[in-house]
């Protein structure tokens, strides 16, 4: 009878230690796609997809520099 109690236990804490690991390998990051693809939906100013923090200054600069590309090569 013991026996099947410790095979019980080991069983559930092996369960147990699977479920840690998938949180730890998956959770964090789903959650945060996720929140970024719902403020994007929603009409933040999250763009999910892009490395590094985009301000309006840094896209304001972008959107000069294309502009003068375009007007050099116009």
């Amino acid at each position: 009878m013991s026996f099947y109690v410790f095979i019980a236990v080991c069983v559930l804490g092996v369960d147990f230690l699977l479920y840690v690991m998938f949180q730890w390998m998956y959770g964090d990051k789903r959650r945060e796609i996720e929140r970024k693809l719902a403020a994007c939906r929603e009409g933040g100013k999250v763009r999910p997809f892009v490395r590094g923090r985009v301000t309006e200054e840094r896209l304001q600069r972008v959107r000069e520099r294309m502009k003068e590309r375009a007007a050099r090569l116009a």
